[in-house]
């Protein structure tokens, strides 16, 4: 019975805070996450993404789930009620209390189950052992997950960094074009007046010395019929 209470517990847990949820909010993807959880995560990522499958969501306010929050709060105060009045549950095949943690298995037993075939060959240890190394492996988990993550935070500013700098010389790049391209074009234009001023000018003196012969030709003309 524990292990279903505990599986159920499961189905209502937050995945950012690990706990049962509390005015849950959902996201398109399906994901679904305390509200406080899911802007906190926001805030500290500074992007939008569901924490679990890294979808980016543009909405700033996601829709409370409503049916979620109503078990959600049925689940706790389960809890609370279980936790008030210190039972340990009972197997549901013996309704014995369950003081055992099977390890083969991963299920709380009874101490009859533990002499019974299914667990007779089993590692079977009390349950506030088996909680303290579960809660050690969680600890050594959550450390290694916040390696990771500052792992992942330096190698995001890098990143940035780099961006920056690609920008940065891209912008120094196309700067360094337009420039080049400017002088170009002056250059371009220069030689396009001084070419056009020179071939008016050479028309300029084929015109000139066309006239001086028509004229001298029209004065030899004059001339020879005197």
């Amino acid at each position: 019975m524990a292990a279903n209470i505990s599986q159920s517990e499961a189905d209502f847990t937050c995945p950012v805070c690990c706990d049962i949820f509390k005015d849950p909010v959902l996201l398109l993807c399906g994901h679904s996450f305390c509200k406080h959880c899911l802007q906190e995560w926001w805030r500290q990522s500074r992007l939008q993404a569901c924490p679990v499958c890294k979808e980016i969501f543009p909405m700033a306010q996601p829709p409370r789930n409503l049916a979620l929050r109503n078990l959600s709060d049925s689940m706790r105060l389960q809890r609370s009620k279980r936790e008030t009045s210190g039972s340990q549950g009972l197997c549901k095949l013996h309704s014995e209390k369950l003081k055992l943690f099977c390890q083969d298995d991963q299920q709380l037993i009874c101490v009859i189950c533990r002499d019974a075939q299914k667990h007779k060959k089993h590692n079977c240890v009390p349950i506030n052992e088996a909680a303290e190394e579960h809660k050690t492996n969680l600890k050594v988990g959550l450390m290694h997950l916040k390696s990771k993550l500052g792992s992942f935070k330096t190698q995001k500013l890098n990143c940035d960094k780099m961006a920056s700098h690609i920008k940065l010389q891209a912008q120094r790049t196309e700067k360094t074009i337009k420039e080049e391209f400017q002088k170009l074009y002056q250059f371009l234009r220069a030689e396009e007046a001084a070419r056009i001023d020179a071939v008016r000018k050479e028309a300029t003196h084929k015109s000139e010395a066309i006239n001086i012969r028509t004229s001298e030709s029209e004065c030899r003309d004059l001339l020879a019929h005197r």
